[in-house]
C-alpha cells in the first residue's frame, strides 16, 4: 500500500501566517515600547525626587540649630547665610583678656572642620551677643574645676579660651557656642550645565560644595515673619523677626523622558521653623 503524500503549505497559507505573525509581533513591540517609555518616565521621576531629598537633611540640620533672633545674618529669595553652632559650652571664668569655656562633648570631626567664624554668649537680658571675630586657644582645666564646672571628667574635658572676653554679664555657667557662617544658595549648576544647583558654602573657610542639581528655575527661599501663617517672598528688613523658611525645592530629572518635551519635575515644598524661638 502506497504511503499517502502529505501536503505542504500553499503560498496563500504562508502569506496569511506571515500576516498574523506580523500583527502579533507589532502588538508585542507596541507593548514593549510602552513599557520602556513607562519605566523611563518612572526612572526620571525618581531621579527628580532624589534631587530635592538628597540635600534636605543637611540643610534642615543646619538651619534648625541657629539661634532664633540673631542666627540669620543675610537673606534673599535665592540665598541665606546662617550662623550655625558647632560646639556648645558654659563659662568657667573671665579675666581682662579672655574667657575660659568648658565645652560639652562634640563630634571631633565637626570641631576640627575649618571655617571658624566667631562665638556668642547670652547676656543679662537673655539675648545672645555675637562676636564675629576673636581667637580660640587652649583653656585652663584648673580654672573650670575651681569654678565648680565639673560636667566633664578631666580625661575628656575640652577647655578652650576665647578672646576677646565675653561681656561683663557673662558669669559662671553662662551658655556659649562657637559658630560658622554657612551660606545656602541656588545658582547655576556646575554638575548639570544649564541647570540650577543648591550650594553649601562655609564662608570663612572659602569652601563651597554643590549639594544637588538640577532644580527648577523657581527654586527659592520664602520667609515666615512674626506670627504670619503664610510665607512671604521677600525677607524682612529686620531678620530677627524671622520664624522660619519655606523651601521651594522642585527637582528636575537630568534627562528628558522618552517622547516628552521637558525634564520630569518633582514638586517639593517644605518648611523649616526655628526650634528655640519663644514668641
Amino acid at each position: 500500500m502506497r504511503a499517502r503524500q502529505r501536503r505542504g503549505l500553499t503560498i496563500a497559507e504562508l502569506i496569511v501566517g506571515m500576516v498574523i505573525f506580523g500583527i502579533i509581533g507589532m502588538a508585542i513591540m507596541r507593548v514593549m515600547v510602552m513599557q520602556a517609555r513607562y519605566f523611563d518616565h518612572q526612572k526620571q521621576g525618581n531621579l527628580a525626587r532624589n534631587v530635592s531629598r538628597g540635600p534636605l537633611n543637611r540643610l534642615v540640620s543646619d538651619i534648625r540649630m541657629v539661634e532664633a533672633e540673631g542666627g540669620i545674618s543675610a537673606a534673599t529669595s535665592s540665598a541665606i547665610t546662617a550662623r550655625v553652632p558647632y560646639a556648645l559650652g558654659v563659662v568657667c571664668n573671665s579675666d581682662a583678656t579672655g574667657t575660659n569655656i568648658s565645652l560639652l562633648p562634640v563630634d571631633s570631626a565637626m570641631y576640627a572642620e575649618p571655617g571658624y567664624s566667631g562665638y556668642a554668649g547670652r547676656n543679662g537680658m537673655s539675648k545672645y551677643r555675637y562676636v564675629m571675630s576673636g581667637t580660640i586657644s587652649a583653656g585652663s582645666l584648673t580654672d573650670c574645676n575651681n569654678a565648680g564646672i565639673t560636667t566633664l571628667s578631666s580625661d575628656l574635658a575640652k577647655i578652650i579660651r576665647i578672646s576677646p572676653k565675653l561681656n561683663d554679664s557673662a558669669t559662671v555657667g553662662t551658655p556659649v557656642f562657637l559658630l560658622r557662617n554657612i551660606k545656602y544658595e541656588f545658582k547655576p549648576s556646575t554638575l548639570v550645565p544649564g541647570g540650577t544647583g543648591l550650594y553649601r558654602t562655609v564662608v570663612d573657610a572659602g569652601t563651597s560644595e554643590e549639594l544637588s542639581a538640577p532644580f527648577a528655575s523657581d527654586a527659592s527661599f520664602k520667609f515666615f515673619v512674626g506670627t504670619a501663617l503664610t510665607a512671604q517672598s521677600s525677607p524682612p528688613a529686620d531678620l530677627s523677626t524671622l520664624r522660619g523658611f519655606e523651601l521651594n525645592m522642585t527637582g528636575l530629572s537630568e534627562k528628558t523622558p522618552r517622547q516628552s518635551f521637558a525634564q520630569a519635575p518633582a514638586p517639593f515644598v517644605t518648611a523649616v521653623f526655628f526650634k528655640n524661638r519663644l514668641n
